[in-house]
């Protein structure tokens, strides 16, 4: 009988592992490339609705137009796949919309970058992808 026991407790350990596993996972996880942050959230909390970049892809500047529930100060980042920081910068967003340009980007090399915001605690608030062109390739 106690051998039914220990398994018992066993299995409600494992599977509380398990549960704390999911857990961590669900709180752990980013978001999706192109979408705004919001699965940590409750509604009151969502700072950014709706983000457009645009052009994608790109040849010498990126324009960002940016829906915010909040203001809040933010900072804007650009990687390329080797993930070095290529352009970094803060912006401030107000309630509402917002819209900013990425400019002397040109020198960049063809191919894809990152950009992504994140607030002042670090928190990723939105993530995408970017590619850039050059004008010789038109």
């Amino acid at each position: 009988m106690k051998h039914n026991i220990n398994t018992g407790t066993e299995v409600q350990k494992a599977e509380q592992q398990q549960a704390i596993q999911r857990q961590l996972n669900r709180l752990l996880q980013e978001a999706p490339v192109g979408t705004p942050d919001n699965t940590h959230n409750q509604n009151k909390h969502i700072v950014i609705t709706k983000v457009l970049v645009r052009p994608n892809p790109f040849f010498t500047a990126i324009t960002l137009d940016v829906t915010s529930e909040q203001s809040r100060h933010t900072i804007v980042r650009m990687y390329d796949t080797e993930g070095h920081i290529v352009k970094m910068f803060s912006w401030f967003l107000v309630k509402g919309t917002n819209v900013t340009s990425i400019n002397e980007i040109n020198s960049l090399s063809a191919g894809k970058y990152h950009l992504d915001m994140i607030d002042n605690e670090g928190k990723l608030l939105y993530s995408t992808n970017v590619t850039k062109e050059n004008l010789a390739h038109l």
